[in-house]
């Protein structure tokens, strides 16, 4: 049987049978559920809940005819339960792939991994172009056949945020990666795009800030090197965390080796976050993240 999927999201304050409203109203409109996970916050009383269903996309024979699935007929069907609850909630059909735009400076090694994980059908979206504040790796960009643009930052910060909003719009993209983009957004910028900027940050925020960071951490003998995964906002470096790995470090490694291992976490680690937030894992409440799988 031909199927189509779709992913369920919804959040709202924790009330007795929630549960059981959601998955009737999917099972009356023909959902088979394929995976199911709630979670209820219980210092906040907040609920939240991620359900996988397939619905058939052929029509059933005569004798079994209910009505056919569509993502509207099933938010009118689902509008009442909804407003009861005071619920908010998403439907998104699985095959339907978001846009993506990677934003770069001068190193590769992040850009490298997104691409390469994208390749190998591991990160479920398109990336249609790769933008930069530099020309070093425009080669990367015509190696795996993607647009490549430079947009020059000396021209001023509205300008050039200009010139960027302009090549978003254009190639009509949904959510920005900041692959190790060394370039500070404006709040205005992070404003319009809340939510769908998703940056690395090497280490556990907010430590060793600015330049040089794994120089910094050597220096006060750190034990452990971390990266954070996070959406970007008006606070530098203070986005709501989506995921973060950690690797444990030993006190005869040099700088050089902090480099190297500090790396590898950061691919894993951005790698990771993109991969919730297109698979519809991550709830935002008040400033944090929620991850349900």
């Amino acid at each position: 049987m031909n199927t189509v999927n779709y992913t369920f999201t919804a959040s709202c304050q924790d009330k007795s049978g929630l549960i059981a409203a959601i998955t009737h109203t999917i099972a009356a409109a023909g959902g088979n559920i394929l995976n199911l996970a709630q979670y209820t916050a219980v210092d906040i009383g907040k609920f939240f809940c991620r359900i996988d269903f397939a619905v058939s996309s052929v029509p059933a024979p005569e004798e079994e005819q209910t009505a056919v699935f569509t993502p509207d007929v099933f938010r009118s069907v689902f509008e009442d339960t909804a407003r009861r609850f005071a619920m908010e909630w998403h439907l998104y059909r699985t095959d339907e792939k978001q846009r993506m735009a990677v934003l770069v400076s001068k190193t590769s090694h992040c850009l490298y991994e997104v691409l390469l994980k994208h390749q190998d059908g591991q990160l479920h979206c398109d990336i249609p172009v790769i933008i930069s504040n530099h020309p070093d790796l425009c080669s990367i960009a015509t190696e795996f056949h993607i647009p490549f643009y430079q947009v020059d930052p000396a021209k001023g910060k509205s300008a050039y945020e200009a010139d960027l909003n302009g090549i978003l719009k254009e190639y009509r993209i949904d959510v920005v990666c900041l692959a190790r983009y060394m370039q500070i957004l404006s709040p205005e910028f992070t404003r319009e795009w809340k939510n769908r900027i998703i940056n690395i940050h090497h280490g556990f925020l907010p430590a060793f800030k600015g330049a040089k960071p794994y120089h910094q951490a050597w220096h006060k003998g750190v034990k452990l090197i971390g990266a954070t995964a996070h959406f970007a906002n008006e606070d530098l470096d203070q986005g709501p965390i989506i995921f973060q790995d950690v690797i444990r470090v030993r006190d005869t490694n040099s700088i050089e080796e902090f480099v190297r291992m500090g790396k590898d976490v950061e691919r894993k680690v951005l790698v990771e976050g993109l991969k919730r937030y297109f698979n519809h894992s991550i709830f935002l409440h008040e400033g944090r993240t929620f991850i349900i799988e």
